[in-house]
Protein backbone atom coordinates (compact mmCIF):
# COMPACT_ATOMS: atom_id res chain seq x y z
CA UNK A 1 0.00 0.00 0.00
CA UNK A 2 1.42 3.46 -0.92
CA UNK A 3 2.93 5.66 1.37
CA UNK A 4 0.72 8.69 2.37
CA UNK A 5 2.10 11.35 -0.08
CA UNK A 6 -1.04 13.75 0.28
CA UNK A 7 -0.77 15.79 3.48
CA UNK A 8 -3.30 18.41 5.38
CA UNK A 9 -1.12 21.50 6.12
CA UNK A 10 -2.57 21.26 9.72
CA UNK A 11 -1.06 17.72 9.89
CA UNK A 12 2.36 19.12 8.68
CA UNK A 13 2.71 21.47 11.86
CA UNK A 14 3.35 18.12 13.73
CA UNK A 15 6.12 17.09 12.12
CA UNK A 16 8.95 19.76 13.86
CA UNK A 17 7.11 20.23 17.23
CA UNK A 18 7.13 17.55 20.31
CA UNK A 19 5.21 13.92 19.93
CA UNK A 20 1.63 13.87 20.33
CA UNK A 21 0.59 10.83 22.28
CA UNK A 22 2.56 7.94 23.28
CA UNK A 23 0.84 4.61 21.99
CA UNK A 24 3.51 2.57 23.37
CA UNK A 25 2.22 3.41 26.46
CA UNK A 26 -0.72 1.52 25.82
CA UNK A 27 1.67 -1.75 26.25
CA UNK A 28 2.03 -3.45 29.71
CA UNK A 29 5.53 -4.54 29.81
CA UNK A 30 4.91 -6.87 32.82
CA UNK A 31 2.62 -8.89 30.88
CA UNK A 32 5.32 -9.36 27.34
CA UNK A 33 7.48 -11.87 27.76
CA UNK A 34 10.53 -11.57 30.04
CA UNK A 35 12.78 -11.92 27.55
CA UNK A 36 15.81 -9.88 26.27
CA UNK A 37 15.26 -9.30 22.93
CA UNK A 38 11.51 -8.72 23.22
CA UNK A 39 12.13 -6.06 26.28
CA UNK A 40 15.31 -4.47 24.32
CA UNK A 41 13.46 -3.74 21.23
CA UNK A 42 10.19 -2.00 23.42
CA UNK A 43 12.82 0.39 25.05
CA UNK A 44 14.52 1.09 21.55
CA UNK A 45 10.57 1.35 19.82
CA UNK A 46 10.11 3.87 22.81
CA UNK A 47 13.03 6.03 22.04
CA UNK A 48 12.47 6.25 18.47
CA UNK A 49 8.61 6.59 18.98
CA UNK A 50 8.83 10.28 18.58
CA UNK A 51 10.11 9.93 14.82
CA UNK A 52 8.27 7.46 13.27
CA UNK A 53 4.85 7.72 15.07
CA UNK A 54 3.46 9.43 11.66
CA UNK A 55 5.04 9.67 8.52
CA UNK A 56 7.26 12.57 7.51
CA UNK A 57 8.48 13.56 3.64
CA UNK A 58 12.42 12.82 3.77
CA UNK A 59 12.55 16.51 2.91
CA UNK A 60 10.79 17.58 6.20
CA UNK A 61 12.72 15.43 8.13
CA UNK A 62 15.21 17.19 10.77
CA UNK A 63 15.48 14.68 13.76
CA UNK A 64 18.07 14.31 15.44
CA UNK A 65 18.91 10.69 14.24
CA UNK A 66 19.06 10.61 10.36
CA UNK A 67 16.07 8.28 8.56
CA UNK A 68 18.43 5.65 7.78
CA UNK A 69 19.62 5.05 11.54
CA UNK A 70 15.67 4.67 12.60
CA UNK A 71 14.85 2.02 9.63
CA UNK A 72 17.78 -0.12 10.20
CA UNK A 73 16.82 0.22 14.31
CA UNK A 74 12.91 -0.52 13.67
CA UNK A 75 13.68 -2.94 11.02
CA UNK A 76 15.91 -5.00 13.66
CA UNK A 77 13.62 -4.54 15.92
CA UNK A 78 10.81 -5.64 14.20
CA UNK A 79 12.36 -8.62 12.82
CA UNK A 80 13.23 -9.67 16.76
CA UNK A 81 9.43 -9.50 17.82
CA UNK A 82 8.24 -11.09 14.67
CA UNK A 83 9.69 -14.06 15.52
CA UNK A 84 8.83 -13.66 19.79
CA UNK A 85 5.15 -13.38 18.23
CA UNK A 86 5.50 -16.75 16.37
CA UNK A 87 6.86 -18.59 19.50
CA UNK A 88 4.69 -17.15 22.09
CA UNK A 89 1.68 -16.82 19.42
CA UNK A 90 -0.93 -16.83 22.40
CA UNK A 91 0.39 -13.47 24.02
CA UNK A 92 -1.89 -10.35 23.32
CA UNK A 93 0.39 -7.69 24.38
CA UNK A 94 3.59 -9.05 22.61
CA UNK A 95 1.26 -9.34 18.92
CA UNK A 96 -0.12 -5.55 20.42
CA UNK A 97 3.78 -4.43 20.30
CA UNK A 98 4.76 -6.29 17.58
CA UNK A 99 2.38 -4.48 15.38
CA UNK A 100 2.39 -1.05 17.25
CA UNK A 101 6.26 -1.53 16.24
CA UNK A 102 5.78 -3.08 12.35
CA UNK A 103 3.25 0.71 11.98
CA UNK A 104 6.05 2.41 13.21
CA UNK A 105 8.06 0.78 11.08
CA UNK A 106 5.82 1.58 8.16
CA UNK A 107 6.08 5.18 8.42
CA UNK A 108 9.42 5.02 7.79
CA UNK A 109 8.94 2.47 4.64
CA UNK A 110 10.38 -0.30 6.21
CA UNK A 111 9.29 -3.03 3.73
CA UNK A 112 6.36 -5.32 4.26
CA UNK A 113 5.68 -3.84 7.21
CA UNK A 114 2.01 -2.96 6.84
CA UNK A 115 1.12 -6.86 6.26
CA UNK A 116 3.38 -7.22 9.30
CA UNK A 117 1.21 -5.04 11.69
CA UNK A 118 -2.22 -5.62 9.68
CA UNK A 119 -1.27 -9.34 10.57
CA UNK A 120 -0.17 -8.90 14.25
CA UNK A 121 -3.50 -6.53 15.07
CA UNK A 122 -5.46 -9.28 13.69
CA UNK A 123 -3.85 -12.06 16.16
CA UNK A 124 -4.49 -9.66 18.75
CA UNK A 125 -8.04 -8.92 18.17
CA UNK A 126 -8.69 -12.39 17.80
CA UNK A 127 -7.16 -13.44 21.08
CA UNK A 128 -8.51 -10.68 22.96
CA UNK A 129 -11.92 -9.53 21.20
CA UNK A 130 -13.05 -6.97 23.57
CA UNK A 131 -9.60 -5.00 24.11
CA UNK A 132 -9.77 -1.59 22.02
CA UNK A 133 -6.20 -1.37 21.53
CA UNK A 134 -5.60 -3.58 18.39
CA UNK A 135 -9.05 -2.00 16.15
CA UNK A 136 -7.35 1.61 17.69
CA UNK A 137 -3.75 0.66 16.45
CA UNK A 138 -4.85 -0.44 13.17
CA UNK A 139 -7.10 2.66 12.60
CA UNK A 140 -4.54 4.90 13.00
CA UNK A 141 -2.04 2.93 10.52
CA UNK A 142 -5.45 3.27 8.11
CA UNK A 143 -5.55 6.81 8.58
CA UNK A 144 -1.81 6.67 7.47
CA UNK A 145 -1.75 4.90 4.36
CA UNK A 146 -3.35 6.93 1.16
CA UNK A 147 -6.89 5.69 2.05
CA UNK A 148 -7.64 7.24 5.88
CA UNK A 149 -11.25 7.78 5.68
CA UNK A 150 -11.62 3.82 6.85
CA UNK A 151 -9.32 4.58 10.09
CA UNK A 152 -11.48 7.49 10.61
CA UNK A 153 -14.64 5.31 10.36
CA UNK A 154 -13.09 2.85 12.40
CA UNK A 155 -12.12 5.81 15.17
CA UNK A 156 -15.84 6.88 15.19
CA UNK A 157 -17.09 3.06 15.48
CA UNK A 158 -15.15 2.61 18.21
CA UNK A 159 -16.17 5.74 19.83
CA UNK A 160 -19.93 5.07 19.43
CA UNK A 161 -19.23 1.51 21.46
CA UNK A 162 -17.39 2.95 24.25
CA UNK A 163 -17.90 5.74 27.50
CA UNK A 164 -15.23 8.38 26.14
CA UNK A 165 -13.60 8.54 29.61
CA UNK A 166 -12.64 5.09 29.14
CA UNK A 167 -10.81 5.52 26.15
CA UNK A 168 -6.81 6.77 26.89
CA UNK A 169 -5.80 10.42 26.03
CA UNK A 170 -3.55 7.97 23.37
CA UNK A 171 -5.94 7.01 21.61
CA UNK A 172 -7.97 10.66 21.58
CA UNK A 173 -4.45 12.33 20.73
CA UNK A 174 -5.05 9.48 17.47
CA UNK A 175 -8.36 10.28 17.00
CA UNK A 176 -7.71 13.99 16.88
CA UNK A 177 -5.06 13.39 14.61
CA UNK A 178 -7.22 11.19 12.30
CA UNK A 179 -9.61 13.41 12.11
CA UNK A 180 -7.75 16.30 11.31
CA UNK A 181 -6.74 14.30 7.63
CA UNK A 182 -9.67 13.45 6.77
CA UNK A 183 -11.83 17.23 7.35
CA UNK A 184 -13.68 16.60 10.53
CA UNK A 185 -12.29 19.47 12.33
CA UNK A 186 -15.37 19.33 15.24
CA UNK A 187 -14.28 15.88 15.80
CA UNK A 188 -11.03 17.19 16.41
CA UNK A 189 -11.95 19.98 18.61
CA UNK A 190 -13.83 16.75 20.35
CA UNK A 191 -11.20 14.88 21.12
CA UNK A 192 -9.16 17.59 22.36
CA UNK A 193 -11.72 18.40 24.93
CA UNK A 194 -11.84 14.83 25.94
CA UNK A 195 -7.89 14.90 26.42
CA UNK A 196 -8.39 18.24 28.89
CA UNK A 197 -11.11 16.72 30.86
CA UNK A 198 -8.98 13.40 31.00
CA UNK A 199 -5.65 15.65 32.44
CA UNK A 200 -3.78 14.63 29.66
CA UNK A 201 -0.21 16.04 29.64
CA UNK A 202 -0.13 19.51 27.16
CA UNK A 203 1.31 19.01 23.92
CA UNK A 204 3.08 21.47 21.89
CA UNK A 205 1.99 19.71 18.73
CA UNK A 206 -1.53 19.15 19.84
CA UNK A 207 -1.85 22.81 20.64
CA UNK A 208 -0.90 24.01 17.02
CA UNK A 209 -3.32 21.31 15.72
CA UNK A 210 -5.99 22.59 17.68
CA UNK A 211 -4.90 26.24 17.05
CA UNK A 212 -5.41 25.17 13.12
CA UNK A 213 -8.31 23.29 13.37
CA UNK A 214 -10.06 26.01 15.23
CA UNK A 215 -8.71 28.49 12.45
CA UNK A 216 -10.78 26.77 10.35
CA UNK A 217 -14.35 28.10 11.82
CA UNK A 218 -15.64 31.52 10.58
CA UNK A 219 -18.14 32.94 13.08
CA UNK A 220 -21.04 34.41 11.89
CA UNK A 221 -21.40 38.33 10.90
CA UNK A 222 -24.71 39.38 10.98
CA UNK A 223 -23.96 42.46 9.51
CA UNK A 224 -22.24 40.93 6.42
CA UNK A 225 -24.50 40.00 3.46
CA UNK A 226 -23.96 36.36 2.43
CA UNK A 227 -24.01 35.12 -1.12
CA UNK A 228 -26.24 31.50 -1.30
CA UNK A 229 -22.70 30.25 -2.30
CA UNK A 230 -21.58 30.70 1.11
CA UNK A 231 -24.54 29.67 3.05
CA UNK A 232 -25.68 26.50 1.59
CA UNK A 233 -23.93 23.97 -0.42
CA UNK A 234 -25.33 20.64 -2.67
CA UNK A 235 -23.87 17.44 -3.18
CA UNK A 236 -25.14 14.85 -5.55
CA UNK A 237 -26.83 11.60 -3.92
CA UNK A 238 -28.10 9.70 -6.76
CA UNK A 239 -31.35 10.52 -7.70
CA UNK A 240 -31.33 13.03 -4.79
CA UNK A 241 -29.69 16.17 -3.57
CA UNK A 242 -28.18 17.20 -0.81
CA UNK A 243 -27.91 20.68 1.12
CA UNK A 244 -26.12 21.26 3.57
CA UNK A 245 -25.68 25.10 5.61
CA UNK A 246 -23.83 24.55 8.46
CA UNK A 247 -24.02 28.46 9.23
CA UNK A 248 -28.16 27.57 9.39
CA UNK A 249 -27.19 24.38 11.41
CA UNK A 250 -29.32 22.22 9.12
CA UNK A 251 -28.94 19.33 6.31
CA UNK A 252 -31.85 18.77 3.89
CA UNK A 253 -31.78 16.14 1.34
CA UNK A 254 -34.83 16.51 -1.88
CA UNK A 255 -35.34 14.62 -4.80
CA UNK A 256 -33.55 15.60 -8.37
CA UNK A 257 -36.92 16.50 -9.74
CA UNK A 258 -37.80 19.41 -7.08
CA UNK A 259 -37.62 22.98 -7.85
CA UNK A 260 -35.28 25.15 -6.10
CA UNK A 261 -37.27 28.05 -5.66
CA UNK A 262 -34.71 30.37 -3.33
CA UNK A 263 -31.85 29.36 -0.83
CA UNK A 264 -30.80 32.11 1.08
CA UNK A 265 -29.49 33.75 4.57
CA UNK A 266 -30.48 37.41 4.91
CA UNK A 267 -31.63 39.60 7.97
CA UNK A 268 -30.48 36.73 10.29
CA UNK A 269 -33.17 34.25 8.25
CA UNK A 270 -31.91 31.14 6.93
CA UNK A 271 -34.50 30.21 4.13
CA UNK A 272 -34.96 26.81 1.48
CA UNK A 273 -37.36 26.81 -0.04
CA UNK A 274 -38.50 24.01 -2.98
CA UNK A 275 -41.66 23.19 -5.31
CA UNK A 276 -42.44 19.31 -5.98
CA UNK A 277 -44.69 17.94 -8.40
CA UNK A 278 -46.37 18.76 -10.23
CA UNK A 279 -49.31 16.62 -9.53
CA UNK A 280 -52.78 16.64 -11.52
CA UNK A 281 -55.67 18.92 -9.65
CA UNK A 282 -59.27 19.23 -10.12
CA UNK A 283 -58.55 22.09 -13.22
CA UNK A 284 -54.93 22.08 -13.38
CA UNK A 285 -51.58 20.90 -11.87
CA UNK A 286 -50.50 22.53 -9.10
CA UNK A 287 -47.11 22.02 -7.10
CA UNK A 288 -46.49 21.93 -3.26
CA UNK A 289 -43.85 23.64 -1.69
CA UNK A 290 -41.59 22.81 1.30
CA UNK A 291 -39.91 25.89 2.95
CA UNK A 292 -37.28 25.90 5.83
CA UNK A 293 -36.77 28.63 8.11
CA UNK A 294 -34.65 29.26 10.48
CA UNK A 295 -33.51 32.32 12.90
CA UNK A 296 -32.76 33.66 16.48
CA UNK A 297 -35.62 34.14 18.69
CA UNK A 298 -36.83 37.67 18.92
CA UNK A 299 -35.98 39.26 22.34
CA UNK A 300 -38.49 37.72 24.79
CA UNK A 301 -40.21 35.73 21.59
CA UNK A 302 -41.66 32.02 22.80
CA UNK A 303 -41.78 29.14 20.50
CA UNK A 304 -45.86 29.80 20.94
CA UNK A 305 -45.01 33.63 19.95
CA UNK A 306 -42.69 32.32 17.29
CA UNK A 307 -45.45 30.36 15.71
CA UNK A 308 -48.08 32.32 15.60
CA UNK A 309 -45.90 34.96 13.71
CA UNK A 310 -45.46 32.40 11.28
CA UNK A 311 -48.69 30.15 11.05
CA UNK A 312 -50.76 32.82 8.46
CA UNK A 313 -54.47 33.11 7.96
CA UNK A 314 -56.70 30.17 8.85
CA UNK A 315 -57.43 26.97 11.39
CA UNK A 316 -54.58 25.35 12.87
CA UNK A 317 -54.93 21.87 14.26
CA UNK A 318 -52.24 19.84 16.06
CA UNK A 319 -51.60 17.07 14.21
CA UNK A 320 -49.71 13.56 15.69
CA UNK A 321 -48.90 12.21 12.72
CA UNK A 322 -46.25 14.10 11.25
CA UNK A 323 -42.59 13.54 12.14
CA UNK A 324 -40.80 16.06 14.33
CA UNK A 325 -37.24 16.41 14.19
CA UNK A 326 -37.02 17.77 17.67
CA UNK A 327 -38.68 16.79 21.55
CA UNK A 328 -40.17 19.73 21.99
CA UNK A 329 -41.88 19.87 18.57
CA UNK A 330 -45.40 22.01 17.36
CA UNK A 331 -46.73 19.49 14.07
CA UNK A 332 -50.24 21.26 13.14
CA UNK A 333 -52.12 20.98 10.20
CA UNK A 334 -53.72 24.08 8.21
CA UNK A 335 -57.40 24.46 7.02
CA UNK A 336 -57.60 26.91 4.90
CA UNK A 337 -61.02 27.99 3.14
CA UNK A 338 -60.67 28.35 -0.47
CA UNK A 339 -57.32 29.24 -0.77
CA UNK A 340 -56.60 27.60 -4.46
CA UNK A 341 -60.29 27.74 -5.95
CA UNK A 342 -61.61 24.79 -7.64
CA UNK A 343 -58.64 22.75 -6.77
CA UNK A 344 -59.91 23.04 -3.09
CA UNK A 345 -58.73 24.31 0.38
CA UNK A 346 -56.04 25.03 1.27
CA UNK A 347 -54.52 22.32 3.16
CA UNK A 348 -50.54 23.16 4.73
CA UNK A 349 -48.86 21.21 7.70
CA UNK A 350 -46.55 23.40 9.99
CA UNK A 351 -43.72 21.92 12.37
CA UNK A 352 -42.20 24.16 14.50
CA UNK A 353 -38.98 23.60 17.06
CA UNK A 354 -35.90 25.32 18.56
CA UNK A 355 -32.75 23.81 19.07
CA UNK A 356 -29.93 25.44 21.55
CA UNK A 357 -26.13 25.98 20.07
CA UNK A 358 -24.06 22.96 19.75
CA UNK A 359 -21.44 22.53 21.80
CA UNK A 360 -19.14 21.57 18.88
CA UNK A 361 -20.70 23.14 15.65
CA UNK A 362 -21.00 20.98 12.19
CA UNK A 363 -19.89 18.22 14.13
CA UNK A 364 -23.30 16.03 12.60
CA UNK A 365 -22.51 17.09 9.33
CA UNK A 366 -19.21 15.52 9.48
CA UNK A 367 -17.47 12.40 7.80
CA UNK A 368 -14.56 10.93 6.91
CA UNK A 369 -13.07 12.61 3.67
CA UNK A 370 -10.58 10.78 1.48
CA UNK A 371 -7.56 13.05 0.52
CA UNK A 372 -6.66 14.03 -3.10
CA UNK A 373 -4.92 11.47 -4.80
CA UNK A 374 -1.70 13.21 -6.51
CA UNK A 375 -0.68 12.47 -9.84
CA UNK A 376 1.44 9.29 -10.41
CA UNK A 377 5.13 10.15 -9.40
CA UNK A 378 4.51 13.68 -8.24
CA UNK A 379 5.39 12.98 -5.28
CA UNK A 380 4.17 14.61 -2.04
CA UNK A 381 1.60 17.32 -2.57
CA UNK A 382 -0.37 19.79 -0.39
CA UNK A 383 -3.20 21.52 0.11
CA UNK A 384 -5.37 23.71 2.54
CA UNK A 385 -8.55 22.56 3.33
CA UNK A 386 -11.38 25.22 3.31
CA UNK A 387 -12.83 27.22 5.42
CA UNK A 388 -16.12 26.55 7.87
CA UNK A 389 -19.47 28.79 8.79
CA UNK A 390 -19.85 28.41 11.95
CA UNK A 391 -23.74 28.00 13.02
CA UNK A 392 -25.37 31.38 14.26
CA UNK A 393 -24.83 31.46 18.09
CA UNK A 394 -27.49 30.96 20.48
CA UNK A 395 -30.77 29.11 20.36
CA UNK A 396 -32.67 28.56 16.82
CA UNK A 397 -36.31 28.20 15.95
CA UNK A 398 -37.17 26.16 13.38
CA UNK A 399 -40.57 26.42 10.70
CA UNK A 400 -40.60 23.88 8.47
CA UNK A 401 -43.97 24.05 6.21
CA UNK A 402 -45.97 22.33 3.61
CA UNK A 403 -48.16 24.66 1.36
CA UNK A 404 -50.63 22.21 -0.90
CA UNK A 405 -54.10 22.74 -1.87
CA UNK A 406 -56.35 19.61 -0.58
CA UNK A 407 -56.77 17.78 -4.19
CA UNK A 408 -53.04 17.24 -4.03
CA UNK A 409 -52.84 16.65 -0.46
CA UNK A 410 -51.59 12.71 -1.15
CA UNK A 411 -48.46 12.79 -3.04
CA UNK A 412 -47.95 16.03 -0.87
CA UNK A 413 -48.08 14.50 2.07
CA UNK A 414 -45.38 12.19 0.82
CA UNK A 415 -43.14 14.68 -0.25
CA UNK A 416 -43.23 16.63 3.14
CA UNK A 417 -43.00 13.20 5.12
CA UNK A 418 -39.47 11.77 3.29
CA UNK A 419 -38.14 15.52 3.58
CA UNK A 420 -39.06 15.46 7.43
CA UNK A 421 -37.82 11.89 7.47
CA UNK A 422 -34.35 13.77 5.83
CA UNK A 423 -34.10 16.39 7.79
CA UNK A 424 -30.92 16.53 9.99
CA UNK A 425 -30.64 19.86 12.60
CA UNK A 426 -28.38 20.24 14.86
Amino acid sequence: MRKNAVLLAIFLLSFSLPLLADDLSAIHANALPQETAVLAALDDARELEPYSRSFTPDALWNFSLTKQEVVARLGKDLGFLTLAARNHADNVELQLLAGLVARYAYNVDVDNSFDAATSMFDRAEKLAPADVRAPWFRAMLECQTMHPETGAAAFLSLEADHVWDQLPVAFWDDYLECAGITNMPAHALRAASYIVKLHGSESEARASLVDAEKKRFEAYDPAKKYEPKEVWEGQNMGADTMFTSTICGVRLRVHGDWEADQLALGNGTCVAYFSTGPYKAVTTNLQPSVLVLARQPKPGESLLDFEKSVQGTGTFLPDATLRCPAQNCIALKGDQPGMYKADGDGHGRLVIFERGEPEFAGLIFESPQGLPQPAAGSGPAYFHPGQIQLRIPGKLYYMVLLDTAASIEEPALKDFDFFLQNLTVE
